[in-house]
């Protein structure tokens, strides 16, 4: 029975210690660093490059389609003026 009035305490210490404040400073917040600067940079840029061939390319694709498509259909490019 003394250990387990022995055990109680030490829970209740425990309980009782755990919701105390801290009165210590927070720690100030490092200044992140950017991707860029770290040993990953190099792959973060060629996932970047990549994208950005990867887009040029179905831009230039889609201006091309769709200058076939005015041209087959017989549309006038925009620019031109109305024809009366």
């Amino acid at each position: 029975m003394p250990a387990t009035a022995a055990v109680w305490m030490l829970v209740a210490a425990l309980v009782l210690a755990g919701c105390g404040s801290s009165e210590s400073e927070p720690e100030p917040e490092r200044e992140t660093i950017k991707v860029e600067d770290t040993v990953f940079g190099d792959l973060v840029g060629t996932q970047d490059k990549a994208r950005d061939r990867t887009n040029a390319a179905v831009d230039a694709h889609r201006e091309a389609l769709e200058q076939r498509l005015e041209a087959d259909e017989g549309a006038r490019p925009e620019s031109a003026p109305p024809e009366e």
